[in-house]
């Protein structure tokens, strides 16, 4: 009987220190870290040929363009490495080729429309949005253009 009120007593203190401990306002979750976007409108160091999807941005591939739609999640942590290597070598994407980042979590008609079923999938399009080629987890800038279908 004494072991089991110690061992109460012993729950209860440390519930008691993980309360005072813990900040106000935070909670004990494994929510995104706040340096990753919340949607793919807030992409770091978007360019023209790297940017967040759009009806615009799709409509603004010129005729020799290759675009490679990337349904990426902020809170896909293999998304996040192939968004930071991207954001990073953007000079090295070629000037005929689009890659435009779709919002996994908000984009449930592209997902339907190429059969995405989970985040981190790359889906080459042609210029009339039919789907050419699909693939998964992809880590660098390099695989995505090694990846990409020439006709």
């Amino acid at each position: 009987m004494r072991l089991l009120l110690i061992g109460i007593i012993v729950a209860v203190l440390a519930a008691v220190v993980a309360i005072v401990a813990l900040p106000r306002g935070a909670e004990p979750s494994a929510a995104p870290s706040s340096s990753a976007p919340s949607s793919a409108a807030e992409l770091a160091g978007s360019s023209e040929r790297y940017q967040p999807y759009s009806e615009q941005a799709l409509a603004a591939a010129g005729p020799d363009d290759t675009v490679v739609l990337f349904f990426s999640a902020a809170w896909c942590s293999t998304c996040k490495v192939l968004r930071d290597d991207i954001a990073a070598n953007q000079q090295s994407i070629p000037d005929d080729v689009r890659i435009l980042v779709v919002d996994y979590d908000d984009s449930t008609d592209l997902k339907q429309q190429y059969g995405v079923v989970r985040q981190h999938t790359l889906v080459q399009i042609d210029l009339d949005g039919a789907g050419i080629a699909r693939w998964e987890l992809s880590r660098s800038l390099d695989e995505v253009l090694a990846t990409i279908v020439t006709e």
